[in-house]
């Protein structure tokens, strides 16, 4: 059924047929020819410029896996539900408010007057459109498995929506503040595919896309935009480089106003310095220094489907090897509630290898992450210093035995960021971790749920499938006078842009 036959939806359509008459008749008193006119002499002036080496790779929500994409989710998608970054606390979004009116059973009521970029109303319809296609596509990798408790939906008017559980979840809320539950228009997305990133991005969120090619976006204000979120800026690029030398040599240039991510580890000593030694704290181009102290997570993970993943010893002698580097003790980083230390730190260790010949691995790692070859590369040397292993270092390889996973976790919670190691667990641990998450998803008593949370990351550290590297700081760089909003970011601390003003 096409939009302007849906009820309620007719007027939308009308007004949009009214002002594309409009503009037609205007045209026509002008005499503007029907193609393009002449160019206007000069360069146009360069938008404001948001720099970073995450590159956005998949523009539909629902299969989202990777950080760097997230910024289409968090940006031009809605969500029922959000927080603020690293806090343990929901805020409603696309909803007016959300609760469990039974055990089992999750309620939202939608704001009014909510609209997509093209225009379409969004309604309830659209949500559970959402959500299911999100459980049915089912992407490897994304935030699905949080909506795992889900039993069906009902919308018994165009702004609510009752989510029916299968069992007590008391997780559900996180669940649909994540990628996967963003809200796209039901009439312009597939039910049962992927919808690629060379076809257009409709969401309802803070911006719209005017234009992507594969390294940049061009993102205006939603005016119609109703949330919690809405855009500080009339328009914004966002540009994806390969390394830390182009970035730098964008602010040596004036080319780029805000740098997230993507500076190596030198680049940021340099930066810090300057703006030390500045009268008014900013680098020698002119920006300031924002750092997040705790943001930037690197864990060391196993693929799923490497033939040497089952052997214990093997696991152990690798976890062992890497003791004396780790700086991070669980999975679930510092400042996260439930946080609790779980993997050895420092000290003498001493690998155990009980296999005669050589173990050969591949290690991969994501090259657009600043100091990942760098990191990678003294992995291995440890790996390979123990004497049972010798291991081939291959960047951006998803078949790979062993992956260095620069992180963000979708939510700010203990269960988000044992996700992975939840999903994929060793048939020995499976029903062990399946009994500890159901009966953590259940209980609303916090003590048990902080022992529940526990076992599971001790649990993660006798399985040894996924460990913990390092927990350090994240930095932005702003042009003078472009301001940050310290909220202007996803429950994951990932990019919002819709924090960001110039002036």
């Amino acid at each position: 059924m096409r939009r302007c036959e849906r009820p309620g939806r007719a007027r939308a359509c009308r007004v949009a047929i009214v002002v594309f008459g409009l503009l037609l008749a205007l045209a026509s008193c002008s005499g503007a020819p029907s193609g393009l006119g002449p160019m206007p002499s000069g360069t146009p002036p360069r938008p404001f410029t948001v720099m970073s080496t995450d590159q956005v790779r998949v523009t539909d929500p629902a299969a989202i896996t990777d950080a760097g994409s997230a910024v289409v989710s968090l940006n031009v998608f809605q969500r029922l539900m959000t927080a603020d970054p690293g806090e343990s606390v929901l805020k409603p979004d696309a909803a007016r408010d959300c609760l469990f009116i039974s055990a089992t059973t999750y309620s939202c009521t939608l704001n009014d007057d909510l609209k997509f970029h093209n225009g379409h109303e969004l309604t309830s319809s659209d949500v559970k459109f959402s959500v299911q296609r999100a459980t049915r596509l089912n992407v490897a990798g994304s935030s699905a498995s949080l909506l795992s408790s889900l039993r069906r939906i009902e919308t018994p008017d165009p702004l609510s929506v009752k989510f029916q559980l299968s069992r007590p979840d008391t997780q559900f809320g996180w669940a649909l503040a994540s990628p996967a539950a963003s809200i796209v228009d039901e009439e312009v997305y597939p039910a049962d595919d992927v919808r690629p990133p060379t076809e257009s991005i409709v969401g309802s969120g803070p911006f719209a896309v005017a234009h992507r090619d594969d390294r940049s976006l061009l993102l205006t204000r939603h005016t119609s935009y109703v949330g919690r979120n809405p855009a500080r800026m009339s328009a914004l690029e966002y540009r994806s480089v390969p390394d830390s030398a182009s970035i730098e040599d964008a602010m040596a240039k004036g080319k780029v106003d805000v740098v997230w991510r993507g500076l190596n580890a030198a680049a940021i000593t340099r930066y810090s310095r300057q703006v030390e030694t500045s009268a008014d704290r900013v680098t020698a181009e002119g920006f300031t220094e924002h750092p997040y102290f705790g943001a930037r997570v690197l864990q060391l993970g196993w693929n799923p489907a490497s033939r040497f993943r089952q052997t214990k010893a093997l696991r152990q002698a690798i976890a062992t090897a890497l003791q004396g580097d780790r700086t991070l003790d669980s999975i679930v980083p510092a400042g996260i509630p439930g946080h609790t230390p779980s993997f050895a730190l420092g000290g003498k260790a001493t690998p155990k290898i009980t296999w005669k010949t050589r173990i050969p691995l591949t290690l991969s790692y994501d090259s657009t992450s600043p100091n990942s070859l760098d990191t990678a590369t003294q992995i291995r040397t440890r790996l390979e210093n123990s004497g049972g292993l010798s291991v081939q270092l291959r960047p951006d390889a998803p078949t790979a035995d062993l992956w260095l996973l620069d992180r963000k976790a979708w939510t700010s919670t203990g269960l988000a960021w044992l996700q992975p190691y939840i999903e994929a667990p060793l048939p020995t641990a499976a029903a062990t971790i399946r009994t500890l998450v159901t009966e953590f998803r259940r209980t609303t008593d916090e003590e048990r749920a902080s022992a529940l949370l526990e076992a599971l990351q001790k649990q993660a550290a006798v399985d040894n499938v996924l460990l913990p590297m390092s927990q350090g700081d994240e930095y932005l760089y702003a042009k003078s006078g472009v301001t940050v909003s310290d909220t202007g970011f996803g429950p994951g601390w990932q990019l919002g842009l819709f924090g960001i003003r110039d002036g």
